[in-house]
């Protein structure tokens, strides 16, 4: 596996796309929200053919960028302090933080209460609402695996191993051993986009690139998989 990254230009724009060279047999280009560029491309792909692959996708690219920049700025960092508002599963939630000798948390009442022996512990505050996403959005994924994978079963892949991250440029990801990871933020987004990645990556297990065939699976699984998609980028938080 190596990588390099390939300037493009486009009409007053310039922008660096990083490509990493995988065993693969096609380019992949992806946009992130962040409005970076990474492609993947074939090891034995030379760098000016990938070049000028990339040339040729130049006003996709700027037209991805203009779309995911109507979206900034991105909400500003969160502080952990009382009447500030967290989302999950699409909704928002008010925090609440209330001194108390035990520490937990509990989605109540359009509420975050999180309690604490410290209310001023704000590193505390994120650490205890950081574990509560994880266990629920895990246990969300378990169920939402069990409505999706006996199709993929009867199809004859592989179960995948799920592991979970904080991702800054992508929702998820399927590795060439069959392992899903998701990104942890997706617990903040509707429960459609998350089905949307979750079913994305499922569909890679047989398909590994973004080819017609790959969908054609996606859209026997989601009909609708580009509105999700489209829904999932406007509510990035």
């Amino acid at each position: 596996m190596s990588a390099l990254t390939v300037e493009i230009s486009y009409g007053q724009r310039q922008f660096s796309i990083a490509v990493e060279k995988v065993e693969r047999q096609d380019l992949s280009i992806t946009v992130h929200p962040d409005l970076s560029v990474t492609a993947r491309a074939p090891q034995n792909v030379a760098t000016e053919e990938i070049q000028r692959k990339l040339k040729r996708r130049v006003r996709w690219i700027g037209k991805q960028l203009r779309y995911f920049e109507q979206f900034m700025p991105r909400t500003p960092p969160r502080q952990y302090i009382s009447g500030e508002t967290h989302y999950y599963l699409g909704r928002q939630y008010r925090l609440k933080i209330e001194k108390s000798e035990f520490q937990r948390v509990r989605l109540l009442r359009g509420y975050f209460w999180v309690e604490l022996p410290n209310p001023d512990d704000k590193k505390l505050v994120r650490q205890l609402l950081s574990e509560w996403y994880f266990e629920h959005f895990k246990t969300l994924i378990e169920k939402r695996l069990q409505v999706y994978w006996p199709r993929f079963e009867k199809w004859g892949a592989d179960k995948p191993e799920i592991r979970y991250r904080d991702m800054t440029r992508s929702w998820g990801s399927c590795s060439a051993q069959g392992r899903i990871t998701l990104n942890r933020a997706l617990a903040k987004v509707p429960l459609e986009c998350i089905d949307y990645v979750l079913v994305h990556e499922l569909c890679h297990l047989l398909c590994p690139g973004h080819n017609e065939k790959f969908y054609r699976l996606l859209s026997r699984n989601l009909p609708d998989w580009q509105q999700r998609k489209e829904k999932l980028e406007i509510n990035l938080k």
